[in-house]
């Protein structure tokens, strides 16, 4: 039997790579939530934190899933509704965040102007991924969801940014810039790779 080309496995690969560089944030942030062993740390935004946590680590199995059936049409009956919960769930992610945005309980406050805008762009471009599908303009509703995913996984680099000093220069607002470019960095990228052959070389075909 012939090997399986390695662009067959990117699917899988994708969606294996999603589940485990969430288990970081599932350990350092979502568990002790979870178990409210932080509890008096965000006693007033505890619901609102909770639901973010629940929607945000269900979001991105369920956007995984999305896109590994659409991209292989592997049990594609399932697509729709893995679709509808990511979209769902999703909603519900983006809103928590911009509820704690807003509230913004912690220090420094700035950071939530950047976690708060990326609520709202993930808000934003999940929409228009519904329009797409909904006008069945299958192709561009695929490259919504591709960027709409990619900003879900950035709530798991954002996440590590708020453990994490990676511009320790910048004093109390290094988290703040580590968000801003934790999600916009990767949104760029992704923008790049799914416009590359847009901007290719136009090929003539010279007639004899």
């Amino acid at each position: 039997m012939a090997s399986r080309p390695l662009a067959a496995h990117v699917p899988g690969l994708f969606f294996v790579g999603a589940i485990l560089t969430s288990l970081p944030v599932l350990w350092f942030f979502a568990t002790p939530i979870l178990n409210a062993s932080e509890a008096p740390a965000h006693e007033r935004h505890g619901p609102t934190l909770y639901l973010h946590v629940i929607a945000g680590l269900s979001v991105i199995i369920a956007g995984a899933g999305a896109l590994y059936i659409g991209w292989t049409r592997k049990a594609f009956k399932r697509h729709k509704w893995f679709g509808y919960s990511y979209l769902g769930l999703g909603s519900l992610m983006a809103l928590s965040a911009l509820a704690l945005s807003i509230e913004a309980p912690h220090e420094p406050r700035s950071l939530y102007v950047a976690t708060g805008t990326l609520a709202a762009v993930w808000l934003a471009v999940a929409a228009m991924a519904l329009r797409a599908a909904r006008n069945r303009r299958f192709l561009v509703h695929r490259d919504w969801m591709i960027r709409s995913y990619v900003l879900t996984w950035t709530f798991v680099g954002c996440r590590i940014a708020q453990n994490a000093d990676f511009f320790p220069a910048l004093g109390a607002e290094s988290v703040t810039a580590a968000i801003w470019v934790n999600w916009i960095v990767p949104l760029v990228i992704c923008e790049i790779a799914l416009q590359w052959r847009a901007g290719s070389a136009a090929v003539v075909n010279a007639r004899g």
